[in-house]
């Protein structure tokens, strides 16, 4: 890109400021390799033989790379964020206050949750390793102010560090899981257990760990030249990392009893190689959080598009002040509830401009105030997904619930109805 530093957030992207599907394949993959990212494959084999859990994992998988390879779509298209994007649906108050609000809370909670662990994890290797006492409230600030000017700087510094971090966090990890199948054998990962999730259940978890990314997804991908591009950066970016951190999380929680790959390399003797694969791991997610935030941020309180770069910076303040408080102790259960919040959105997303739009970028357009269609279709999908327990069915409730409305409910539909100028 011509700016570096990338300073507006929601100005189209142009076809000479588009990237190599290469590029943005690394980004996704960034995305991809964090601390929850393992703590998929923990959470399922607690609950779930180990054989049946791979594959649980492994559909979500599937489903979460065609559901962001369809969204992603739209944002290669028109070159736009997804906040903007949802203003053909939701209207541009609609967008403001309601998708871009709950993409930001999300997006900052997560910055919070990664930055209070690798905060955590860092003051306990320097305590154990080298007798030095380093506060968690200096870590927290230490790791987020590094994770935040990476996204400051925008996509183009979010690429070199996944230039980087990618291919070394793969050794990292075939390493560590090496040495802990060396350490401990492989005798227990077949140990059965009795079944407490069943295999939809197992899928539903899997896709959960993805939900904002995959609603989001347009926000990168509207870097992409082409709907070809699109496709190869999200599948091999996105898929094989995915499978990769579930199996090894898994692995580790048989084996070891530990699914954090740089707790099982400091355990197995090489605290170093633990705590860089932790912060590496980390930093490639957390950076592509504040971004992400940010363009909501901007988006939700309205500032002007050139203050990217500040709004960048205030959102990394909050999710790392969420992680210095501890707040974000007890934000977990609040931010997967968000799924069924933003899940509905994708699905209003890709009927306004698959089936109503006739996926053509010429047949969308950004719609002035409310629009009560995609307001309804949103509130009710999010309850009936939230009643049976499957927040991605929201996507497909809140599709056809759309549909509805715009053909059949014309006082309801979006350009027959009154709405409030901006």
């Amino acid at each position: 890109m011509s700016n570096n530093k990338e300073v507006n957030a929601l100005a189209p992207i142009s076809k000479d400021q588009r990237e190599s599907w290469v590029s943005l394949a690394l980004v996704q993959a960034g995305i991809c390799v964090c601390v929850p990212a393992f703590l998929m494959g923990a959470l399922l084999v607690e609950e779930m033989n180990f054989w049946p859990a791979i594959w649980a994992g492994t559909v979500g998988a599937v489903l979460v790379v065609a559901a962001m390879i369809i969204i992603g779509f739209i944002g290669c298209d028109l070159g736009l964020a997804t906040c903007t994007i949802t203003e053909s649906t939701f209207g541009k108050k609609g967008s403001r206050y309601i998708a871009s609000t709950i993409f930001m809370i999300n997006l900052i909670g997560w910055f919070g949750i990664n930055n209070g662990e690798c905060a955590m994890s860092f003051t306990n290797f320097m305590s154990e390793c080298y007798g030095i006492h380093f506060p968690y409230t200096a870590s927290c600030i230490l790791w987020g102010i590094v994770m935040t000017v990476t996204a400051v700087f925008g996509i183009k510094a979010v690429e070199k560090l996944d230039y980087v971090s990618i291919p070394v966090l793969l050794i990292v990890m075939i390493v560590g899981t090496a040495m802990a199948v060396n350490l401990n054998g492989l005798q227990t990962v077949n140990t059965p257990i009795e079944p407490t999730m069943t295999f939809m259940e197992g899928v539903i978890l899997s896709f959960d760990f993805f939900a904002v990314g995959i609603i989001t997804s347009s926000d990168f991908t509207r870097f992409q030249k082409s709907r070809k591009d699109t496709v190869l950066s999200v599948t091999i970016g996105v898929f094989p990392l995915t499978i990769i951190t579930l199996v090894i999380g898994a692995m580790l929680t048989k084996i070891a009893n530990e699914y954090d790959i740089s707790m099982v390399l400091i355990k197995v003797g090489i605290p170093l190689l633990g705590v860089i694969s932790l912060i590496l791991s980390t930093w490639t997610t957390n950076s592509t959080n504040a971004y992400t935030g940010a363009l909501n941020a901007v988006k939700t309180f309205n500032v002007p598009d050139n203050r990217r770069r500040e709004v960048t910076l205030a959102v990394g303040f909050v999710g790392t002040l969420l992680g210095v408080t501890g707040i974000v102790d007890n934000m977990s259960t609040f931010i997967g509830f968000l799924a069924y919040l933003v899940c509905p959105i994708g699905g209003i997303m890709l009927a306004d401009y698959f089936i109503l739009g006739k996926g053509k970028s010429e047949n969308w357009r950004s719609r002035d105030g409310f629009c009560i269609s995609a307001i309804i279709a949103w509130a009710v999908s999010a309850v009936l997904s939230y009643i049976i327990k499957i927040d991605f069915s929201s996507i497909l409730f809140a599709a056809v619930i759309f549909i509805v409305i715009e053909r059949y409910i014309p006082a309801l539909a979006r350009d027959k109805q009154k709405v409030e100028k901006e």
